[in-house]
């Protein structure tokens, strides 16, 4: 038996509810003088070994949701002959997350099923006392893979920096690249767990991480987290090692780092030979805002566009769009043609990031291309921007043979405000079958208000046809605009 999340317990058949309905009311007359949830935490203990697994994971949720009541009856069932019994106590007690539970979990630690160890050593951590700090670096040398993941996700919950070495310790084992089910690895916990503790003592384990390439870049967003000349010169020499694996991976250090100092760094990368390096460096580099950063990766970011690999033109683009920069505007726009949709789509949300006006033409001209997608992320662009020229090409865009376009156009032409989309969004309603569009629409009408407005949005509220969606939204903005109010896009939630 495997620890189950609590949204697993309900899975059960209704006749097996109806069992545990049975259990919960046969409390007998003598316990009347009990307190009734001790008395109703002792019956269900009592199925927590039943043979239907059914039956024992409702029972051992109902004792969760008894709660204190229940602690006493469940350390009780961790003395249990059956080892099913006394798993699922140990699972509950950590969902109860009662300290007086703390000693008796940690007692059966030791315990000869490998399940109520498990349940134990995750319940420790999820209870957080420190007091199961060294009983459960102990269990770290079990030798069942899914108790030693268990124990290290514990240590990662109890934060404490007596764990950091021997987590370390434990990827060296044997069975730590061996997977349960659809669980991470050892190795993969343990990263995760040094993240949770936070303690620089694994600064040098995790750098010898960067090679791999399952575990490297989680490695490397926890180091990420430290910051010091120490680790800034460790990284940077990982920047120049031989093997690109490594040099990625030390470029998203500081993708989560964001150490100034290494601005210099990235951008000579620009130049590596292996397109993964270069397309990490220019990604990177979008990161730092600061006018000096931007001042020095502008100009050589918008060089990277006319790079050989269209992986990295997309990450320069992405980043001078952070950056906002407007130099980059003319050679943003010379990609809007692009034959590679990511990159053309990658230019076209830059722009938008952006925002400058002088975009707008460039970006209503390509409203013409056949892709979807790119229409789309058009529409949302020239939102971003702002520009009252995008509204005529919106309103075309309600005729858009693409339901997504349509509804993005409605969207937009409501973010605009300006009222002369009333009149085309609803003679768009009169033919549109779409739900969502037909409720983008609606949504439009509501936010741009107005006579001609409330007068469509009180015909579509009270028409016993339109979907049941549309009409409520309808009836929500009328009341708000018939109340002298504005609508926002909060208004319909």
């Amino acid at each position: 038996m495997h620890m189950k999340k609590r949204s697993q317990f309900w899975s059960c058949r209704y006749t097996k509810l109806l069992l545990l309905l049975i259990l919960l009311s046969s409390i007998c007359a003598g316990c009347l003088v009990q307190d009734p949830l001790e008395a109703r935490a002792e019956k269900l203990v009592g199925s927590l070994g039943d043979e239907d697994k059914d039956v024992a994971s409702a029972s051992t949720n109902a004792l969760i949701d008894i709660g204190g009541p229940a602690v006493t009856p469940l350390i009780e069932a961790l003395k249990d002959e059956n080892p099913q019994a006394r798993s699922y106590a140990a699972l509950a007690l950590g969902e109860i997350r009662d300290k007086k539970a703390v000693e008796p979990l940690i007692e059966v630690l030791d315990d000869p099923s490998p399940e109520v160890r498990m349940n134990a050593a995750y319940s420790l951590g999820e209870i957080g006392d420190l007091k199961a700090v060294e009983p459960l670096i102990e269990l770290l040398k079990d030798e069942n893979g899914e108790v030693v993941r268990l124990t290290v996700i514990a240590l990662g919950l109890l934060k404490d920096p007596r764990a950091t070495e021997p987590i370390c310790e434990v990827m060296d084992r044997d069975d730590a690249r061996i997977r349960h089910e659809d669980n991470p690895d050892i190795r993969q916990q343990a990263v995760y767990a040094l993240a949770e503790i936070g303690d620089p003592g694994c600064i040098d384990t995790l750098l010898g991480l960067l090679d791999d390439k399952e575990l490297g870049y989680s490695a490397a967003n926890t180091l990420g987290n430290f910051k010091s000349e120490d680790i800034f010169e460790k990284v940077t020499k990982k920047l120049r090692n031989s093997n690109p694996t490594v040099r990625t991976n030390a470029i998203a250090v500081f993708e989560s780092n964001r150490d100034p100092a290494v601005v210099p760094l990235l951008i000579k990368m620009l130049d590596d030979k292996v397109p993964e390096v270069r397309k990490d460096a220019t990604f990177t580099l979008g990161f730092f805002k600061e006018p000096e950063q931007v001042a020095q990766s502008e100009k050589p970011l918008i060089n990277a566009l006319g790079d050989s690999n269209p992986e990295v033109q997309e990450g320069a683009a992405r980043s001078l769009g952070r950056l906002g920069s407007k130099e980059a505007i003319p050679s943003l726009e010379g990609l809007l043609q692009s034959k590679n949709k990511n990159l053309q789509v990658a230019a076209i949300e830059a722009l938008g990031d952006i925002g400058d006006p002088e975009s707008v033409d460039a970006l209503i001209a390509t409203l013409e291309d056949e892709d979807w997608f790119v229409r789309e992320n058009i529409v949302d662009s020239l939102v971003e921007i702002g520009d009252s020229r995008a509204i005529e090409p919106l309103i075309s865009l309600l005729e858009d043979e693409k339901y997504k376009v349509r509804r993005s156009a409605a969207e937009g032409l409501g973010k605009f405000g300006d009222r002369k989309a009333v009149e085309p969004l609803l003679k768009a309603l009169e033919t549109e079958r779409e739900e969502e569009v037909r409720r983008s629409e609606v949504m439009a009408l509501g936010k741009l208000g107005g006579q001609q407005a409330m007068e469509g949005l009180s015909r579509i509220s009270t028409d016993p046809d339109e979907y049941k969606n549309v009409r409520s939204n309808a009836e929500k903005a009328l009341v708000i605009l018939k109340g002298g109010g504005t609508v926002n896009a909060s208004s319909f939630y």
